[in-house]
C-alpha cells in the first residue's frame, strides 16, 4: 500500500468539510493531506496509524490530525491491504452498511491550518486550542470522555445549512477545550518549536537538505555552510528549535522510512536497510530495536495483530 494523497474538497460556502463512513469495516488506506482532520471513531476497534505510530484503538476514538501527516485506521476484522484496489476510498461502496443498521462509523471533519490560526486569533474565547493545534503536527488523542461528548453531535452531523454546520463545528472546537488529557501519537521528532521568521528560513534550508539527502551521509560542515551559520551555532540552533541533535534527527528519518517500508510493503528485510540508508544489516536491526524497543521482523509481523502501543 502506498502513501496516497487525499484532495480535500472544502466548498466555497464553507469552512469545513465533513465526511460520515458506516462501514463493514476500516480498511488500511495510508493517506495525508494538508488539512487538520479530526476524526471520531464509533463502534469499531483495531489498528490507528500516525506517523510512527501504531496504537490500538477502541470506542469513542478521537483525535486531530495536522496537515501532511500520514494516518490511517484499520479495523480488526478488515483485509490486509491490497495495493490493486485503484486508490483512496475507491472500494468503500462495497464496504457501506446498508439499511440503518450501525457499522464501523467514523465522523471526519477537515478544515484549512489558514481557518483555524484566523478562528483562533479573532475568536480570544477558543485561543486555548492552541495546545492542541501545536501537539496535532504528531496527531493527538482525547481522553474517551471528550469523545464521548463529541459523539453527541453525531446526529447533527450532516444536517442543516452551511450556517448551522459551522456553528456544529464551532460547539465541537469547544468541546475540545474542556478535555482532559491530551496524548501525543507520533513521535517526538514529529514536533518542532515554531521558529520566528528568520530563523524558519534557515532551518527550512536545513531541513531541506536532510530530508533530501538523509539516505547518503552530509558533513555537519556542509549544512552549516548551506544555512549560513557555523557548524557550533547550528548544533545549537537546531537542538532549540528541533528537540534533537541532527545525528538523531536522521537516524529518525530513516527509521521512519523503514517503518513505512515494513508497514506498505513485502520487501525483505535486507532492502528496507539499504532503502533507508543503512549499508549493515546488523546496524540497522540494532538501530531499529533500539529506537522502537522490537526487531524490523516482528514489527512487521504484528502490523496487522493486536498490539500495545508503538510510538
Amino acid at each position: 500500500m502506498k502513501l496516497l494523497f487525499e484532495h480535500v474538497r472544502i466548498a466555497e460556502d464553507r469552512s469545513w468539510k465533513g465526511l460520515y463512513r458506516n462501514l463493514q469495516a476500516i480498511p488500511f488506506e495510508w493517506h495525508f493531506h494538508p488539512e487538520y482532520e479530526l476524526t471520531l471513531t464509533l463502534g469499531s476497534h483495531g489498528q490507528r496509524y500516525v506517523g510512527d505510530h501504531i496504537g490500538n484503538y477502541g470506542d469513542d476514538d478521537l483525535v486531530l490530525l495536522g496537515p501532511n501527516l500520514p494516518h490511517t485506521w484499520h479495523s480488526s476484522n478488515a483485509t490486509p491491504p491490497s495495493a490493486s484496489h485503484g486508490g483512496l476510498r475507491a472500494h468503500e461502496a462495497a464496504l457501506q452498511v446498508k439499511g440503518r443498521r450501525k457499522g464501523h462509523q467514523a465522523f471526519v471533519f477537515w478544515f484549512t491550518a489558514d481557518w483555524i490560526t484566523a478562528v483562533c486569533k479573532t475568536m480570544p474565547e477558543l485561543a486555548g486550542l492552541d495546545k492542541a493545534l501545536r501537539l496535532a503536527r504528531r496527531g493527538v488523542q482525547f481522553d474517551p470522555q471528550t469523545g464521548r461528548k463529541v459523539a453527541a453531535f453525531a446526529l447533527q452531523f450532516d444536517q442543516g445549512d452551511p450556517a448551522d454546520q459551522l456553528l456544529l463545528l464551532i460547539e465541537v472546537l469547544r468541546t475540545l477545550l474542556d478535555a482532559r488529557q491530551l496524548t501525543p501519537l507520533a513521535s517526538d521528532r514529529f514536533d518542532a518549536a515554531l521558529p520566528d521568521h528568520d530563523d524558519a528560513s534557515r532551518l527550512g534550508k536545513v531541513l531541506d537538505l536532510l530530508h533530501g539527502s538523509y539516505l547518503e551521509p552530509v558533513s555537519s560542515a556542509v549544512i552549516a555552510q548551506n544555512a549560513g551559520m557555523s557548524e557550533r551555532t547550528l548544533r545549537r540552533f537546531f537542538q532549540r528549535h528541533m528537540g534533537s541533535n541532527i545525528q538523531d534527527y536522521v537516524m529518525g528519518l530513516r527509521l521512519g522510512r523503514a517503518a513505512s517500508l515494513l508497514l506498505s510493503s513485502d520487501m525483505p528485510i535486507y532492502r528496507v536497510a539499504e532503502e533507508s540508508g543503512f549499508q549493515n544489516l546488523s546496524h540497522f536491526n540494532r538501530q531499529f530495536r533500539r529506537h522502537r524497543g522490537i526487531a524490523p521482523s516482528i514489527f512487521r509481523k504484528r502490523r496487522f495483530e493486536a498490539m500495545p502501543d508503538v510510538a
